[in-house]
């Protein structure tokens, strides 16, 4: 399982030159708008959304077909997909932290260029990404990448659908009951706590789906 680990971080000796490039991107429109959110966010971000490509690379070369004749259980494969996931997260976070400090002590900026909740903020995006990748998973174990994205864009037009009849029929987002200013608030006060939650339920329902399906799976 280890080996599966490794494989998925050597993916990246091929994207991190663009990483690069689209790190220095962001660092200088950040210096130009005088707020470094951008900044510290963009890089971990993208490392979060590598994971997704993993399936895809291991799809374009047909690595399942390899991997699946080793002497590993479909539920390790899983597992380790899984891992290397949340170390990618915990390493997302860090070179945000990293990031932020080497800003901090040498370019200096004002506090509202660089203050210490841009580090919730990294980690309430870090925390929505998990959610997005537990809910892809599933259906990429359980159709494969390509076919994923028509599913997920079935599912997302079917809830912007299920909205917008709310929203003008039903009248749910009327300001009596759908106060857009106290939402706000409360994600800025206990969003971290929330999306925590959140990223623990949404990833053990994640997980056990993402088991089923790949167990019972034809390749």
């Amino acid at each position: 399982m280890r080996g599966l680990i490794i494989k998925d971080f050597l993916y990246l000796k091929n994207t991190w030159k663009n990483l690069i490039v689209i790190f220095i991107g962001s660092f200088l429109i950040s210096i130009s708008l005088g707020n470094f959110l951008l900044a510290i966010c963009s890089l971990p971000l993208l490392l979060l959304t590598s994971t997704i490509n993993t399936f895809q690379t291991d799809e374009f070369y047909n690595t399942e077909s390899y991997t699946l004749s080793l002497p590993i259980s479909r539920k390790k494969i899983v597992t380790s997909r899984y891992l290397y996931t949340f170390i990618m997260v915990a390493l997302a976070f860090f070179i945000g932290l990293v990031i932020y400090y080497l800003i901090y002590f040498i370019i200096r900026p004002n506090s509202r260029g660089l203050n210490t909740d841009m580090l919730k903020y990294l980690l309430m995006m870090e925390s929505a990404s998990i959610i997005v990748n537990a809910i892809f998973y599933p259906v990429i174990y359980k159709v494969g990448c390509e076919k994923s994205r028509l599913v997920m864009l079935s599912i997302v037009m079917l809830l912007l659908g299920i909205g917008s009849i709310l929203s003008v029929y039903i009248n749910v987002f009327d300001n009596k009951y759908f106060n857009l200013i106290k939402i706000i608030n409360f994600i800025q006060d206990r969003g971290v706590i929330v999306l925590g939650c959140a990223v623990i339920v949404s990833s053990i329902i994640s997980y056990i789906l993402s088991i089923l399906f790949y167990r019972h799976r034809d390749f």
